[in-house]
């Protein structure tokens, strides 16, 4: 079974959060989901590591998200930084 075929391992919001951290990630909670910013294109090694742990680059929002294992309803008609709380992802969180 490919990479792409084989079934992709679940992280907690817990993993998640810890992974921002430690690569010192501009991030932040949206509801329930992870969503990650950068200012321009990360190293292709960031990417495959975002997308290793779950993330999904987001084209509308430019952004990386991960849903925690909190799957929702397409957001294409909602906006969900206005529809949920925001809050940044810091050592003190």
């Amino acid at each position: 079974m490919s990479e792409s075929q084989s079934v992709q391992q679940q992280f907690s919001t817990v993993e998640v959060v810890s992974f921002c951290l430690e690569n010192n990630l501009n991030a932040e909670m949206v509801g329930k989901w992870v969503w990650v910013t950068f200012a321009e294109k990360p190293a292709r090694q960031m990417c495959e590591a975002l997308h290793r742990i779950g993330f999904v680059f987001s084209r509308r929002h430019r952004k990386w998200a991960h849903n925690c294992g909190h799957p929702t309803k397409s957001a294409f008609a909602s906006d969900p930084f206005s529809k949920y709380p925001c809050r940044p992802i810091t050592a003190q969180s």
